[in-house]
């Protein structure tokens, strides 16, 4: 079967690509104009879309509906009625009246965002577009079948076993960097160890020169970037830089989760320095660096699920609500892992490990109160993976005894912050 999203907003055609993976390919159209264009040339290729999910609020222009504007295409060139397109509407809108318009404009459903898997698929059977990918005519594309979960963790167990989890090696130059600051460096010995890595050392002096970490004047080489950055700060975005390279698939419709993922963890690092601030606490372990790798697991669990999918070449696919789901239950324990076959520090895989397991506060240890808090926050601020109840993160950070000034400042200054941060990390 095949698709067309029509949305200007990556996190939801990302979230419709992942949904409708398995049904077949997902092209994206950004605006009405581009989706009209893709449908026409569609049709006239003799490869038409079989249903598109379009966001009105992306498309609608004040002159014309973009679904007239579609079934104005098949009326032109003349499509059957039995061949045409089924349109869905997807919107955050609501109302009765908007729904009738977009039905009499020649929308076939109307679904509320974020769409719900099994809601969605519903229309699609109704429709029998299922059974149109399951023919038994020749040449016809083989039934999907789904990846078990257990095939995934019993491939990512493995790959740790054999202390190869599919991601690049520990950064040693972040690592060497951040001992030798526990030992006092100097910043020359800081800047002939940076200058023996050439693509980290030009990042660190743009990182300097960002707005997030600007001073009065424009840093032209190592020394001006480490001296304005301060040891400290050096090491955590020498560690970031670093850390950037984990977050990647060869898997497209996993690119976005992916994505998601880095922006997550990159706001929970920079969150745990904030909450650490806030609450006034000096704490020995590496906060930040743990903020960065505190999801390795979930990470792990994604690349490895995309690397499957593609040794099937279509044939399987991951069932995205099983994913979360082991996400969710494994990620901790599969993070520690991965931490120690990478040599991390001990502390870095006992901090991952409980970073979700709330316990008495007089007995949790400062590091993982400040963790918990950051990785709330972070996502509370609109920087996780899209799958939180805003119930479930106000009820979670009343059990973190997290107050209402702190989570207002913090949904302030968090996106603040990201926002100056793409120029570097982007």
């Amino acid at each position: 079967m095949r698709i067309l999203v029509a949305d200007s907003d990556p996190s939801s055609k990302a979230d419709a690509t992942l949904l409708l993976q398995s049904m077949g390919g997902c092209d994206e159209a950004q605006d009405g104009s581009s989706a009209e264009t893709a449908f026409r040339k569609a049709i006239e290729a003799g490869k038409p879309y079989e249903l598109l999910l379009v966001d009105i609020e992306s498309t609608d222009s004040q002159e014309t509906s973009i679904l007239t504007a579609l079934r104005e295409i098949e009326a032109q060139l003349a499509v059957p009625t039995e061949n045409k397109a089924r349109i869905f509407v997807t919107t955050a809108l609501s109302g009765r009246q908007l729904k009738t318009d977009c039905l009499m404009k020649g929308a076939d459903e109307f679904l509320a965002k974020p769409l719900e898997k099994n809601l969605l698929f519903g229309k699609i059977k109704k429709y029998g577009l299922l059974e149109s990918r399951s023919g038994s005519a020749e040449g016809s594309t083989p039934a999907v079948t789904v990846i078990e979960m257990s095939a995934i963790l019993d491939t990512i167990n493995r790959k740790i076993a054999k202390g190869d989890p599919s991601l690049p090696p520990a950064p040693k130059i972040a690592m060497k960097l951040r001992q030798m600051i526990d030992c006092n460096a100097e910043i020359k010995d800081v800047v002939e160890l940076l200058q023996q890595d050439l693509a980290v050392a030009i990042k660190l002096i743009r990182a300097s020169n960002s707005a997030y970490y600007r001073g009065v004047e424009k840093s032209a080489n190592l020394t001006q970037a480490t001296s304005r950055l301060g040891l400290d700060r050096t090491r955590e975005v020498v560690m970031s830089i670093c850390c950037r390279g984990y977050f990647a698939t060869n898997h497209r419709p996993y690119k976005e989760m992916v994505e998601r993922l880095w922006w997550h963890s990159l706001a929970c690092a920079h969150t745990a320095d904030w909450v650490a601030q806030r609450l006034g606490w000096k704490v020995e372990e590496d906060i930040f660096s743990i903020g960065l790798l505190h999801d390795i697991g979930k990470l792990l669990m994604i690349q490895v699920a995309g690397e499957m999918v593609q040794r099937k070449k279509g044939n399987q696919e991951v069932d995205l609500d099983d994913l979360h789901a082991a996400m969710k239950s494994h990620h901790e324990q599969l993070g520690a892992a991965i931490l120690e076959k990478m040599s991390y520090p001990e502390t870095f895989a006992n901090l991952v490990r409980r970073h979700h397991r709330m316990d008495d506060p007089e007995t949790t240890p400062r590091a993982l109160q400040i963790l918990q808090q950051a990785d709330l926050l972070a996502r509370a601020a609109g920087f996780g993976l899209g799958l939180d109840a805003p119930e479930t993160i106000t009820q979670a950070m009343e059990d973190l005894g997290i107050d209402e000034r702190m989570r207002d400042d913090a949904l302030a200054e968090i996106p603040q912050r990201m926002e100056q941060l793409r120029y570097v990390f982007g």
